[in-house]
């Protein structure tokens, strides 16, 4: 009884976490991957340093043989080595 709850409640907070047209979603996977949601356009592109534009901020994430591995008109993924993030709002 109890695991269907959790399981109810774990559902409630996976469709609230999808964004909606004035905000963004990021996730971060260690140090290695970043998948951000809500992106209005990538503004710099280097191994060291990408800048993306989302609908409620800039975000800078800065590191070493970093890549945009996959990007959508909304969504894009960042791996490579992730030393910090910065948030420009």
């Amino acid at each position: 009884m109890k695991e269907k709850q959790r399981d109810k409640q774990k559902e409630k907070r996976r469709v609230s976490a999808i964004p909606s047209a004035n905000e963004s979603f990021i996730e971060v996977s260690g140090n290695h991957e970043i998948l951000i949601e809500g992106s209005k356009g990538v503004l710099e592109y280097t191994s060291e340093k990408v800048r993306v534009n989302t609908a409620s901020m800039l975000l800078t994430v800065c590191g070493r043989g970093l890549n945009l591995r996959c990007i959508s008109d909304s969504a894009l993924i960042i791996d490579g080595f992730i030393t910090s993030l910065n948030f420009e709002v």
